[in-house]
């Protein structure tokens, strides 16, 4: 997306936010809100552009199996608290927890050894 087009969204955003204000006696201001979206829209691409380079400098961290434990679990407790699943959230986070420090052991070790 282009400076122009997200200038022009929130150009339209603020002319919607002042019709709607005047015709209903709103106290909206626009200009507060509109200079509020543009540093949180700023600020969201610069961070974005930032993440992606860190992200590309950290690739091999998607071979890690520790990453996708951590992962697992996260998606596992959320999925379970969201629909309502009776899993024992707290035995399936144990267990991933003495895989996770089964697999840092084994890592300590080889960094051990090599030097």
């Amino acid at each position: 997306m282009s400076r122009k087009t997200l200038t022009a969204a929130i150009g339209i955003i603020g002319a919607v936010l002042a019709f709607f204000s005047e015709q209903f006696g709103l106290s909206i201001d626009p200009v507060a809100i509109i200079a509020g979206l543009s540093a949180i829209t700023l600020y969201l691409l610069w961070e974005g552009k930032l993440d992606i380079k860190r992200i590309g400098s950290q690739i091999g961290k998607f071979k890690d199996p520790k990453f996708w434990l951590a992962f697992i679990s996260a998606i596992l407790v959320a999925v379970s608290e969201t629909f309502g699943l009776a899993l024992p959230v707290e035995a399936i986070i144990a267990v991933l927890t003495v895989i996770m420090g089964v697999l840092f052991k084994a890592e300590f070790k080889k960094i051990a050894t090599t030097k």
